[in-house]
C-alpha cells in the first residue's frame, strides 16, 4: 500500500472512531508517552543489490514498522518529542547464473536491509474541533542502517564468511503530518505520516515513508 493511500485509510478509521458531541477537550500540557505501528516503505530497489549479473530478482520494500515516543507539551500548541523508531526490513532475492566477474556466488542469493534510530522533533498542534487536532512535525533522525548480502565473494575468492554486512549511521532531517483525536480523558489516538531520507551502505540515500496509527497518554 502506498504511503499516502495508507494514511488516508488510517485517517478515515480515526474519523469513524470519533465519539458524539462532548465538552471541549482540556488543552494538553506536561508529559506524555505513546506508541504507534504501521507499514513502512523504503525506496530501495533491486538495482541496489544487483551488480549486473543477477537474474530473477525480487524485492519487498514494505514491512511492519513501529515507534515508541515520549514528549512534553510546552504549550497547548507545541510539544517536543523523542522517539525510537524501527522502520522495518527490506528483503531481496535473486539468482546468480555463474557469470564472472561477479560479487556473488553462483545460485540463489539473498539481501536484507534494516533501518532504525532515534528521532528528536517539534510537534505543532492546531485544534480542529472539540476533540480533533491537526499535527505537523519537524526534526532530526539519528539513523542506523544495515545492509546484509548473502552469499557473496570477497576479492574474487570465497570469503571466510559468505555473508557481507555493511552498517551506516548519521543524522538526517525528519518531517511529517497527521491528525489527533481525544477518545477518553488523557487518551488520544494519532494517525500520522512521517518521512526521512536515510543513507545505506555509505553512498545510497533512500527515502523512508511511515504512515502509522498510534495512541498517546497524557501524564
Amino acid at each position: 500500500m502506498k504511503p499516502f493511500a495508507a494514511l488516508a485509510a488510517i485517517t478515515t478509521v480515526l474519523c469513524a472512531m470519533a465519539p458524539g458531541p462532548a465538552a471541549a477537550a482540556p488543552p494538553p500540557s506536561g508529559w506524555y508517552g505513546g506508541a504507534a505501528v504501521g507499514t513502512s516503505t523504503v525506496d530501495l530497489t533491486t538495482k541496489d543489490w544487483n551488480d549486473g549479473t543477477l537474474t530473477r530478482q525480487d524485492i519487498n520494500n514494505e514491512s511492519v514498522a513501529y515507534k515508541l515516543t515520549a514528549g512534553y507539551h510546552f504549550t497547548p500548541y507545541f510539544a517536543g518529542e523523542l522517539a525510537y523508531a524501527h522502520y522495518g526490513d527490506v528483503k531481496f532475492t535473486g539468482y546468480e547464473p555463474g557469470v564472472t566477474p561477479s560479487i556473488w556466488q553462483s545460485g540463489n542469493v539473498f539481501g536484507r536491509a534494516e533501518a532504525k534510530g532515534m528521532g528528536v522533533s517539534g510537534v505543532l498542534s492546531w485544534p480542529a474541533g472539540k476533540r480533533y487536532a491537526l499535527l505537523a512535525r519537524g526534526g532530526i533522525f539519528l539513523f542506523n542502517t544495515t545492509m546484509i548480502s548473502n552469499p557473496t565473494l570477497s576479492g574474487g575468492t570465497l570469503a571466510l564468511s559468505d555473508r557481507q554486512i555493511i552498517r551506516d549511521d548519521g543524522v538526517r532531517f525528519l518531517y511529517g503530518a497527521g491528525m489527533e483525536l481525544r477518545v477518553y480523558r488523557q487518551w488520544r489516538v494519532r494517525a500520522e505520516w512521517e518521512h526521512a531520507t536515510l543513507r545505506f551502505a555509505g553512498t545510497m540515500d533512500r527515502g523512508v515513508d511511515f504512515p502509522s496509527l498510534g495512541v498517546t497518554l497524557d501524564f
